[in-house]
């Protein structure tokens, strides 16, 4: 046992060593918490605490973060696999997931044609039923077909590319290429969309690969030629330029287009071209060099970016480099709601070179920071647990804060709520049935979820 114990401790340590990230004052240590993957492409964060992720191939899995697991969830039937990386893209939860069950993946279906499709996740079965297409027919090819979602005030955002071989779509506001749509989670268009009857939010797009909300605002990342990689905020009806700008409107006859077609500039680029994937905003006390930043995944030149951004987050004013060549292509980046944030390598993808483990999710976090979170999970004691339905959540600290709690059946819903005043709460649940069930605690600033079990 000794031995075993002794092995174990020295792949913690190469995991926890292995290219770390000093800043001025914190230490951000790097955990592989999945390995063997294929080509994840977009990873999103649940409200129980797991963390989604699809795969290239058709996959959707989660792993939650706190213990390593890893559940195969799904694998959708008419994905199609084919040129430089067309095949399973973007996944995004409902926001009140689970007691809502819905996700929403957007995939290419045939070598011509993506859709955007929404299915129902079943906790006690633990897998995915019911597609429903949201968006059918969208032209597709063997490259530049998105995607990331996300969704605002119950409006889904999604980035389309440009279909790699038909650049004129994107100034063509009759396709939904080289665009950005938004709708609403029941597929129909919104009525306060800019055009009458359009999904189209934004168009002139290339191909855009990140995208991400912060300071009230829209960001995308997206790939340009060999040249002009972008930053680009997001605003209603604006015309981004492709493929009649790159980067700037800095050239003669670029200038004469932005100025007739409305077209906004990046506020940041990069010559010669990185290839920049998935983007998250960063804003928590745990990393205090990088708050208020993007963080960004690098494809080409294989690493991560922080860019700092301004108080008002209309610019960038910071730029730094960090796992430089340590892990290969980075597809995207998720923060989550604790501070730790996750980065996905795609080194199985057609420009890639695996190692023997690749594809991998890692963990970034501040092992020295012990936030507010933890504090509140720390603070309450749940006991007796098994219990009868009668049970007793106490607080050890922060009494003075008010507190709600919600007990969140294995199937989603809401079957129980009350409040918490005090030091300590009984709670009476004996009507509910035997069997294992979520208990969500919190207050205006936080939520923690704890397991207990009926009897």
């Amino acid at each position: 046992m000794k031995k075993i114990i002794c092995i174990i401790g020295i792949i913690l340590t190469y995991y926890s060593g292995f290219s770390q990230i000093q800043l001025n004052n914190t230490l951000i240590t790097e955990r592989v918490i999945a390995t063997n993957l294929d080509v994840p492409w977009d990873m999103v964060y649940s409200n129980d605490g797991w963390i989604w992720f699809t795969e290239l191939s058709g996959r959707i899995s989660r792993v939650h973060p706190d213990t390593d697991v890893q559940e195969l969830i799904y694998t959708v039937p008419d994905v199609q696999v084919f040129g430089f990386s067309a095949g399973m893209h973007s996944i995004v939860l409902h926001p009140d997931f689970p007691s809502i069950p819905y996700l929403f993946v957007h995939y290419t279906n045939t070598t011509t044609t993506s859709k955007l499709v929404r299915y129902t996740y079943g906790i006690n079965s633990n897998t995915l039923s019911s597609p429903l297409t949201i968006i059918d027919n969208i032209p597709g090819s063997v490259s530049h077909n998105g995607s990331r979602m996300l969704i605002d005030n119950d409006k889904l955002f999604i980035s389309i590319g440009d279909g790699y071989t038909n650049t004129a779509s994107a100034q063509d506001l009759n396709t939904l290429n080289g665009n950005i749509l938004r709708l609403n989670l029941d597929g129909s268009i919104p009525s306060d969309n800019p055009i009458s009857g359009s999904y189209i939010w934004s168009f002139g797009h290339r191909n855009p690969q990140g995208l991400c909300f912060g300071n009230g605002k829209l960001y995308s990342s997206e790939h340009g030629t060999s040249i002009d990689d972008e930053i680009n905020i997001i605003e209603e009806n604006r015309n981004y330029g492709w493929p009649n700008v790159e980067g700037y409107c800095d050239l003669a006859s670029e200038t004469a287009f932005c100025n007739s077609e409305n077209v906004a500039e990046p506020i940041w680029t990069w010559t010669p071209a990185i290839a920049p994937c998935g983007m998250d905003y960063f804003n928590h006390p745990s990393i205090p060099e990088w708050q208020n930043s993007l963080l960004l995944a690098v494809l080409k030149d294989r690493k991560l970016i922080q860019l700092k951004l301004s108080a008002d987050g209309n610019s960038i004013i910071e730029e730094n480099s960090y796992l430089v060549n340590t892990l290969g292509r980075i597809r995207d980046v998720l923060v989550i709601p604790d501070g730790r944030i996750f980065i996905c390598t795609t080194n199985r993808d057609f420009a890639g070179t695996p190692n023997a483990d690749d594809d991998k999710i890692i963990e970034l976090q501040n092992d020295d920071f012990l936030g507010l979170d933890d504090i509140i999970d720390q603070t309450f004691n749940l006991f007796p647990n098994p219990s009868n339905g009668i049970f007793t959540l106490q607080t050890n600290e922060l009494s003075d804060l008010n507190y709600t709690i919600e007990i969140i059946s294995m199937d989603g819903n809401s079957v129980f709520k009350d409040s918490i005043h005090g030091r300590s709460t009984e709670i009476n649940a004996n009507v509910l049935n035997s069997g294992l069930y979520f208990i969500k605690i919190n207050n205006s600033m936080t939520s923690v979820y704890k397991k207990i079990i009926i009897k």
